[in-house]
């Protein structure tokens, strides 16, 4: 089973892409497509040497020999630290092909993309190998379906809590929304830190996590935030995330959304619930569901509500006419590394209820 995979190689189209008119770096579409899936993806492009270039500039050239080495470690050391590589071969290069070799001799799974027939010597030095970048990464997927719960969450939140207090670029969202087949779409807008009312509020972390993982394990929709968001997308209505979720939710493809938050060490009891929509006898249904399937865990509280969510739940329920459950968790059940049971019995629960609702909506609309 993989966990973190390493990129090498020059760059290639993508054909889909190229079609429409836009050109984009293969590194990017593998980055995107296998970070949703939990995986952590090293680029090493990301990884700049302005200081090492900087020296050269002011030591003068004897320098070189120096850097050059300690850039050949460092691509070394990252490889080390990954146990799958994949390599673009479609525009050849000495770094690839020694890249490949250091892999397969450290143990490391290498995938390879480029143009048949191969050499022997990739033959050799690699398990799978593919003409076109979308086989590849599917084939490197494969061998994520089996993957626990808990190594899946430890692994997508390794990679969001890199952007928990980061800023998107210039043009880029600060969320991320996966499709899925049922018509549930799960949100967790507080999945990286943010700001409300001037303050800095820190992530209800492993929340976005587990909605990937809800995605993963009952095909439902997931929205959550990806960067840290300058303003609060349950207090604020006017942000990225909010409009995100109005045209997804418009689209007819939603019957239900679940909201996932956090709560703090000092705050009880451990797991709250509200519902909101425009059809109580709905409302009570769902909320009756959920509560006796996480009474298994603790006792589960429903009468009173972070009046902090009320702007987003009033917009889902009321603008958009969408029943909406609020499932808000204590950190306890958000710690899969050191209280790994909470953490797997939560999920299994909201696996349940989401799967068994998604089908019920799936057939009243048949």
């Amino acid at each position: 089973m993989l966990s973190s995979i390493y990129l090498t190689g020059g760059t290639i189209e993508h054909n889909e892409l190229v079609s429409q008119g836009a050109e984009f770096d293969w590194r990017s579409i593998a980055m995107n497509k296998l970070r949703k899936y939990g995986l952590k993806v090293v680029n090493p492009l990301e990884f700049a040497y302005s200081e090492l270039a900087a020296l050269e500039q002011l030591e003068g050239i004897e320098l070189i020999n120096d850097t050059t080495e300690l850039k050949v470690k460092r691509a070394l050391d990252l490889i080390d630290q990954c146990d799958a590589l994949l390599a673009n071969l479609h525009r050849p290069s000495y770094a690839a092909a020694m890249e490949i070799f250091y892999a397969h001799r450290t143990g490391k799974m290498v995938t390879v993309v480029g143009n048949s027939p191969f050499s022997p010597w990739v033959l050799s030095h690699s398990q799978a190998r593919f003409g076109d970048i979308d086989l590849a990464i599917n084939y490197l997927l494969e061998e994520q379906p089996h993957a626990s719960p808990l190594l899946f969450a430890l692994n997508y939140e390794s990679n969001i809590a890199e952007r928990y207090e980061q800023f998107p670029s210039a043009g880029e969202p600060d969320y991320q929304f996966v499709g899925g087949e049922l018509p549930i779409l799960v949100l967790a807008p507080h999945a990286t830190a943010y700001w409300r009312e001037g303050e800095f509020q820190e992530p209800d972390t492993y929340t976005g996590s587990l909605a990937a993982l809800l995605h993963r394990t009952s095909g439902c929709h997931a929205l959550s935030t990806n960067y840290c968001c300058v303003a609060d997308p349950c207090f604020y209505l006017e942000t990225p995330f909010r409009r995100a979720l109005a045209d997804i939710v418009k689209t007819g493809q939603v019957g239900l959304v679940v909201m996932l938050v956090g709560a703090s060490w000092h705050q009880a009891p451990g797991l709250q619930l509200y519902t909101a929509g425009p059809s109580q006898s709905v409302n009570d249904d769902y909320m009756n569901r959920l509560r006796i399937s996480l009474s298994a865990l603790e006792p589960v509280a429903t009468e009173s509500f972070d009046h902090l969510h009320r702007p987003l739940v009033d917009f889902v329920a009321e603008e958009l006419a969408v029943p909406l459950v609020v499932v808000k968790m204590h950190k306890r059940y958000r710690m899969p590394r050191l209280q790994p049971e909470g953490f797997r019995c939560i999920a299994e629960k909201l696996t349940d209820f989401v799967s068994e609702a998604g089908i019920e909506l799936m057939r009243d609309r048949c």
